[in-house]
């Protein structure tokens, strides 16, 4: 691989020889199209998904049940995704993304044809597997063998699909709901991750397995991951649901997902052949741009849950309506796929943060004055340019954190940074879901007014997102200035 190595004061330890054997010039545009292909539909999959449970509570019963389906989902994604490294070096990144893409059509057509709300909650565990693995192996299999220099334009790219997913799918899923009912939602992927895999053994090249060769796998590292995980993820569900009363719903797992961490992080620093390099923590550069995805959960994940309600909740929009209304951020997404190169070659990654997230608070400053006859060219402007601020947040951020590491490194920043990702967005939803509950109660349901005060949270919310985002950028002026003196 090509990528440069760029280390920031801190001496490499000997990695594992690189998963795959990638020409320098980087992949193909078929293997881009392959691998921004295969993150799309993991991404897709649950915002269309969601759009379905009021049919599936129809089906099959109380909605505080059918909950576990988006639930389970999660849980199952978060625990599989630090495997991913070691899968892709053993058995090769294009193997292991040809596998996961045939284990979520598998799930999803289980899904489909499912009688029972426990097989469909297994089915979408399933389903939450392959998507833990297919999400950043998608990563690996695009960033692999990409020059140092042009990683910003290919995660530019991805990052825009990234962002354009959850635009969609309401849209999608509510036409796929009225064609042909909740099972729709899950019975279209089973054709597109079929011509996807076709697609993937025909064209995208082969890479070399480590095979025997490979690291073992680190067992603990691996139970002790996803212990931390599942738990953090039913914390978070259980603080949703009841805020921070001392339940044990929400202490048990919490205290778990402590225990199993602090466990994580000993034996990964100590183990001869960690499952995870969390060493690559020790770079201030990666440091600081994973606090800042982690933290950017909230102004991408957050305004994807009140948006939609209040459409549909204060103003009586329909699904496809409302995702329609929605899609108009994708306007400011394709503009920042464009914009994100010009300022990150002016600015920096940290720079361009600092931008993206200063648009996100003017776009958010209308909606903290929600009503129920706000002009609908308003919000849509306000959309689009939300859109061009979250394209201009996730993207730096992501695209600073692989040029900060070596390339074979990549297998391992890609699995801990979707990881930290997920999770942020998760904490955000929660956080989100008690404050706009907690404001329902006080106006007595979810009028406008109930979503004016959660903007206006969110809006504080957002002026502390900078600070990492100022951190980045003071990181990056560090780095450029020890470049400079080292020329």
């Amino acid at each position: 691989m090509s990528l440069t190595d760029h280390q920031t004061g801190e001496e490499a330890r000997p990695e594992p020889s690189p998963p795959a054997t990638a020409k320098p010039s980087g992949p193909t545009a078929v293997t881009i199209a392959v691998a921004v292909t295969g993150g799309f539909l993991a991404l897709l999959d649950t915002t269309i998904v969601n759009v379905s449970l009021h049919e599936t509570t129809a089906r099959f019963g109380a909605i505080d049940r059918v909950q576990w389906v988006v639930t389970t989902y999660l849980i199952a994604l978060s625990a599989l995704m630090p495997a991913t490294g070691w899968l892709a070096t053993r058995f090769g990144v294009k193997r292991v993304f040809a596998g996961a893409a045939t284990l979520f059509a598998l799930g999803s057509a289980a899904c489909a044809v499912s009688q029972s709300l426990p097989e469909l909650i297994a089915a979408r565990g399933v389903s939450g597997a392959a998507a833990g693995v297919l999400t950043p192996v998608s990563t690996i299999l695009l960033t692999s063998g990409v020059p140092r220099e042009q990683l910003g334009r290919v995660q530019a790219l991805n990052g825009s699909v990234m962002l354009i997913s959850p635009l969609l799918g309401p849209t999608i899923g509510g036409l796929l709901v009225q064609a042909g009912g909740w099972s729709a939602v899950y019975a279209v992927n089973v054709p597109l991750c079929a011509s996807l895999l076709a697609v993937t053994l025909r064209f995208v090249h082969g890479d070399a397995p480590a095979g025997k060769e490979a690291k073992p796998l680190d067992v603990v590292g691996l139970v002790s991951s996803a212990v931390c995980t599942v738990s953090t993820v039913l914390a978070i569900h259980a603080f949703s649901g009841a805020g921070l009363h001392a339940r044990a719903s929400l202490l048990v797992p919490l205290a778990l997902a402590v225990a199993s961490g602090a466990v994580f992080v000993v034996r990964q620093l100590r183990a001869r052949f960690p499952l995870l390099d969390l060493r690559l923590f020790a770079h201030r550069v990666y440091r600081t741009a994973a606090v800042n995805i982690f933290c950017l959960g909230f102004v991408l994940y957050s305004p994807m849950m009140l948006i939609p309600l209040y459409f549909e909740s204060a103003r009586g929009e329909s699904a496809v309506t409302t995702g329609l209304l929605m899609s108009t951020g994708g306007i400011g997404v394709v503009t920042a796929a464009w914009l994100c190169r010009v300022l990150m070659k002016r600015l920096g990654g940290g720079g361009t943060v600092v931008v993206g997230i200063s648009l996100t608070m003017v776009a958010t400053v209308p909606l903290t004055r929600l009503s129920a006859d706000t002009p609908y060219a308003l919000l849509c402007a306000s959309l689009a340019v939300r859109g061009l601020g979250t394209g201009l947040t996730i993207v730096p951020a992501m695209t600073r954190a692989f040029q900060s590491i070596r390339a074979q490194s990549i297998p391992d920043a890609s699995s801990q940074l979707n990881l930290i990702q997920r999770i942020g967005g998760a904490v955000a939803l929660a956080a989100v879901t008690v404050v706009l509950d907690a404001a329902a109660r006080q106006r007595h349901g979810l009028v406008p007014g109930a979503f004016a005060h959660s903007f206006g949270w969110l809006l504080g919310v957002y002026a502390v997102t900078l600070l990492p985002a100022l951190a980045l950028l003071a990181a990056d002026r560090r780095e450029a200035r020890q470049e400079a003196e080292q020329a």
